[in-house]
């Protein structure tokens, strides 16, 4: 009996010292800030305010939230920015330093340049997976909420959507809060390599149920997406709200694109996105 209690103890230690040291090594790869919800509904969540983070996963990302719950690190309390830097994990910019994103670097040219009339401040609105379809469906929230700005930048790598998506646009649908967890999860969310090993898991899961509904979707949509009239159509209907919405705050919209491009065996430039829907 005896043996069996010490054998059960040091099993119980060797686990614990185990997931200590694999917390350790997560807490330098994988400990992104923790999301919490948004109250504002600017953006469906942010993060826990002033926290600490590291990112080892396509980079070597590290810094600390602000007092609004984002990646700013040039102020970290701009509650009246002049321009509003909106989008997805391009913006929120979490795989390289926090003093080496497009928000900071912004914010530092417009400080340390000798011209007065652009004396701008910016803030970064940037939250993994707020594709344009999600920030549109923020808009007119973040347009509220920073009615005193000059601009409000939306961010996106695609312009190709179909028609269903265009509906859900014009409805708001992809505003879609994130809920408050329980404490077990809360708690989870607080041990590094636990939140390594279910964001695997997660992407797992996605993968092998994108593999097999990627032919069926393909060819569902198609009809949709070569439909250009339609597109223009719902397109500046979506647009015109952005503008009304924006005439009325005094802000002027600017979509930011950016797309992938490669070097044919030509030397001519390609790009991905198809000319007519840009």
């Amino acid at each position: 009996m005896k043996n069996a209690v010490k054998y059960f103890l040091k099993c119980s230690i060797a686990g614990v010292v185990s997931i200590a040291l694999l917390c350790l090594f997560s807490l330098i790869y994988y400990n992104p800030p923790i999301a919490t919800e948004q109250p504002d509904n600017i953006t469906n969540y942010k993060f826990i305010s002033n926290s600490n983070w590291s990112y080892m996963l396509e980079g070597f990302g590290f810094g600390k939230t602000d007092n609004l719950g984002y990646n700013n690190a040039y102020y970290n309390d701009c509650v009246a920015p002049d321009i509003v830097l909106v989008g997805s994990s391009h913006m929120e910019a979490l795989q390289v330093p926090q003093d080496a994103n497009c928000t900071y670097l912004l914010n530092k040219m417009f400080d340390e340049d000798d011209v007065d009339y652009n004396n701008f401040k910016c803030v970064n609105l940037g939250i993994s997976a707020h594709s344009f379809e999600v920030s549109i469906s923020n808009f007119k929230n973040i347009a509220n909420k920073f009615d005193k700005s000059k601009y409000i930048i939306i961010e996106t790598s695609n312009v190709e959507f179909t028609s269903d998506v265009l509906d859900d646009i014009m409805a708001g649908k992809f505003h879609s809060p994130i809920e408050k967890k329980g404490f077990i999860a809360e708690s989870a969310q607080k041990i590094p390599f636990i939140r390594l090993m279910y964001k695997k898991w997660n992407e797992s899961v996605i993968n092998k149920k994108s593999q097999s509904t990627v032919a069926g979707s393909e060819n569902q949509s198609q009809n949709d997406e070569n439909d250009i009239n339609v597109y223009v159509d719902k397109m500046n209907a979506i647009l015109g709200e952005i503008y009304a919405i924006s005439e009325e705050k005094g802000i002027e919209p600017v979509i930011l694109l950016h797309e992938r491009f490669w070097e044919d065996r030509d030397g001519n430039i390609t790009t991905e996105m198809n000319a007519s829907y840009k």
